[in-house]
């Protein structure tokens, strides 16, 4: 019994000591500076490749752990602290293998760090205010529809726009030579000859072609009771006579698909102009007793179709009177998802040519918001005086701000120089190709208030703000609304301000936020050169082409989001898209008909949020097969924003020790072999595992539980640097919704190039982070965000820069 009770009091002796122990280290540890922590962490997981000696990637914190403040290292270079607290954030630093942080020290060395740098003086953050903004090509396109209800196109009329950071409206790339200029003045002329009309109008053409996919379905707009064709809509120059050329159908001198008639009409604004009939037993006759010319003669029944029409915008369609819902036996077996098209005929493309016989100009919406004043009817006015008029109105939009005594002089020089030869009209419209053609038009300029010195800070004017605002959330020009309080100086009243954001969102046009913002953010521009190999994807090639499709889904989806006012997280996470029949067999669905997009709520949730989009999953792929690389390189840019390193020299592809197996190998076999190099591992091992993720999706976005070549099970499993293991889309998806903030902050991000027209520094990033904080009380509300953004000091104020350097002459 004594021995038992002294064992007992001797484990109760050590156990006080040890708690003892503990009571002290935890005291200490409570007792430490955060900062000291944080230079303590830095010391132990980074110095080991980012010493003076190693300095692996040209970087080194043994500056920063010398130093006894953390604070005052990070002043000294906030620039590096920025890269390094990007990497933090992303989970990418210290790389797989090396030894790593618990996930708490990591959150502490990055709030330590994130705070020190949002503490920093930093007058760098405001724009100087001499850069000169010039309208990009769908600036200009939407600045000339509002202006002049004139739709033009503007890779049609103008060069190719330089971007930056992924951005094609950022004031430094957008630069201008001699050949833009012409270009500019060429684009001008033609847009106010749409806009005008001309009397003397010359015949031209237009070529309008079919969209991918079958013909069996209603196209919307076209009448009701009708199968497939095309609508085009058109900006005809005069009233006359048109006429259609329709591509030919016959194609084959055996008669091949003629068994069945294809009653063809042609409709002007839903009124049938012309129809006939292609196919049936009597062109099976003709083929009979005609033999070789009844391929012509069938075909000539689609040519010369002649009708009258009026200047202005038409509809013009050529489709089928719907007949039959039944499909043929040779269409259920086509390999394409949904069917082919066989025997049901389609309409490839057709001409327009005219006017000929031109009678008139009619009324038209272009000529009604320009001619405000008429001198022919209103006797009372002497044509000069109506055109200043005119331009007065017009010019007070185009310009954005009230419209000087000056502007109007230039103006109507030009009205006197059309006038002179061509009369009131031609007066007019050399004066709107002035107009067109002005820097007060083509460029968003900004000037320096009098009396300020070199790196003072000051606010943008009501006027510019207006510009700038409408530029961001419109891609367009002010609406009168905007302007009009913009002049009487009301528009920088905080609350003014945000709620003219709001009405602007809610307003149709800041669709081009889902159309231009989210495509140049994600970097859809690749879906243009990725063209699916017709061998390898049979059914997604060619007319079955998916991209068009795919790009009209995103733009819905986004706006969605966007136009709810939900959380943007919810890009991520949202069970819902959009589709038509072709997309929803694409993926899988069957109770989708039409090829009008409809809203479906998405019961298998690895198509939720951008990651199940085709759009997204095909363009971070190769045009013939998957690729985890530029899937996980695609995750980590866009979605985690960091950006990952550039690929060293001489990378080998996947197959150049590949070909002549005998055994088909499936990606990650493929990987496997790729990423056993040293060189490729430290990369690959942060970007494989995202890819490997969403492997289940081919390379056109269409779900595969096997490898079709190589008939094995896809393996989609991996595991995240910080040591989270993942299976396939669902996994992928709720490791980043562990942390929403960090997508949000790359949104952000985004956003603010977007809205600023510059490229994006690391000193805007405490900014970044502001508005993720300030808006996370609100779930990070799409609106939110947005006036954030539009009330950071990096949108509304400017600084005055530094005088330009003196360079001495040398003798």
């Amino acid at each position: 019994m004594k021995k038992h009770k002294y064992r007992l009091l001797t484990r109760a002796a050590r156990f006080g000591v040890v708690a003892g122990l503990a009571g002290i280290l935890t005291t200490t540890a409570h007792a430490q500076d955060p900062a000291d922590a944080q230079l303590a962490t830095i010391k132990q997981y980074c110095l080991g490749c980012h010493s003076d000696k190693a300095k692996i990637g040209g970087i080194s914190f043994q500056g920063a752990v010398s130093s006894a403040n953390l604070a005052a290292s990070v002043a000294k270079d906030p620039e590096l602290f920025e890269k390094a607290v990007r990497k933090l954030r992303g989970r990418v630093m210290p790389p797989p293998g090396a030894k790593q942080p618990d996930a708490k020290t990591v959150d502490s060395l990055v709030a330590g760090l994130e705070d020190s740098l949002d503490k920093l003086p930093n007058p760098q953050h405001v724009t100087d205010s001499q850069v000169l903004h010039r309208l990009n090509r769908k600036e200009y396109e939407n600045a000339v529809h509002d202006l002049l209800l004139v739709d033009v196109n503007g890779a049609d009329l103008l060069p190719p726009d330089d971007s930056a950071q992924g951005f094609d409206n950022i004031a430094s790339a957008l630069q201008v030579s001699p050949s833009f200029i012409e270009q500019y003045v060429l684009a001008a002329h033609t847009v106010a000859v749409t806009a005008l009309g001309r009397r003397d109008s010359r015949p031209q053409g237009w070529t309008f072609r079919a969209s991918p996919g079958n013909q069996l379905t209603h196209v919307p707009g076209l009448p009701l009771g009708t199968r497939g064709g095309i609508l085009a809509k058109v900006d005809l120059p005069a009233d006359g006579q048109y006429k259609i050329n329709i591509a030919d159908m016959a194609l084959h001198i055996w008669g091949n698909g003629m068994e069945y008639e294809n009653p063809l009409v042609v409709t002007v604004d839903n009124k049938i102009v012309y129809q006939t009939v292609i196919g049936g037993e009597e062109d099976m006759k003709l083929y009979d007793q005609v033999q070789s010319g009844a391929m012509d003669r069938v075909n000539a029944r689609l040519k010369n179709i002649k009708f009258e029409a009026t200047a202005g915008p038409h509809n013009i369609g050529v489709t089928f009177r719907r007949q039959s819902f039944a499909e043929s036996d040779d269409q259920l077996q086509i390999s394409a998802p949904g069917g082919g098209q066989d025997r049901s005929y389609r309409v490839s493309s057709f001409q327009l040519l005219g006017p000929f016989d031109v009678t008139g100009l009619s009324s038209t919406p272009s000529r009604d918001r320009i001619f405000i004043c008429e001198a022919a009817k209103d006797k009372t006015k002497a044509p000069e005086a109506c055109a200043r008029q005119i331009f007065s109105n017009l010019a007070k939009r185009a310009y954005r701000r009230p419209v000087t005594n000056d502007d109007l002089a230039e103006l109507m020089q030009y009205y006197a120089d059309g006038a002179k030869d061509g009369g009131f009209e031609s007066g007019i419209r050399s004066g709107i190709t002035g107009m067109l053609a002005s820097p007060f038009f083509l460029y968003r300029g900004e000037r320096v208030p009098a009396g300020l010195n070199p790196g003072d800070k000051y606010a943008i004017t009501d006027l510019e703000l207006a510009s700038k605002l409408s530029f961001f959330l419109w891609n367009s020009i002010p609406d009168d609304q905007l302007l009009d309080l913009a002049i009487k100086n009301k528009l920088s009243d905080p609350a003014t301000l945000n709620h003219e954001v709001r009405r602007m969102l809610s307003d149709p046009r800041s669709k081009t936020l889902a159309s231009d913002f989210v495509f140049q953010w994600l970097d859809m521009n690749k879906l243009n050169e990725i063209v699916p190999d017709r061998d390898v994807f049979p059914y997604a090639s060619g007319f079955m082409d998916p991209r068009q499709d795919f790009r009209t889904e995103l733009t819905l989806f986004a706006d969605s989001i966007f136009r709810e006012d939900r959380s943007v997280v919810d890009l991520l996470r949202a069970n819902h898209t959009y589709v038509n029949e072709r997309l929803a067999l694409h993926y899988g669905l069957s109770d989708v008909k039409g090829d009008e997009f409809r809203r479906v709520e998405l019961k298998d949730s690895a198509r939720w949020g951008l990651l199940g989009k085709g759009a997204v999953l095909m363009a971070a792929a190769y045009p013939n097969r998957t690729s985890p690389v530029l899937r996980g390189k695609f995750i980590l840019s866009y979605i985690e924003g960091v950006p990952p390193p550039n690929p060293p020299p001489n990378v080998p592809t996947l197959n150049d020790k590949d070909i002549g197996t005998t055994k088909a190998l499936t990606v990650r076999e493929l990987m496997a072999k790729h990423r056993a190099s040293p060189t490729c591992s430290s990369c690959h091992s942060i970007m494989d595992p995202l890819g490997f993720a969403l492997e289940n999706f081919d390379a056109v976005g269409m779900w595969r539980d096997k490898d079709r070549f190589a008939g094995t099970v896809i393996d989609s499993a991996g595991e995240l640097p910080d040591g989270t293991k993942i299976n396939g889309p669902d996994d992928l998806r709720n490791a980043l919704l562990r942390r929403p903030e960090q997508f949000v902050q790359t949104f952000v991000e985004a956003l603010l190039t977007y809205s600023m027209g510059r490229t994006r520094e690391y000193y805007d990033m405490p900014a970044v982070r502001k508005i993720v904080r300030d808006t996370r009380a609100q779930d990070y509300k799409f609106s939110a965000i947005v006036e954030a953004v539009v009330n950071t000091d990096q949108f509304k104020m400017r600084r005055v820069p530094p005088p330009a350097p003196v360079q001495s002459a040398r003798r």
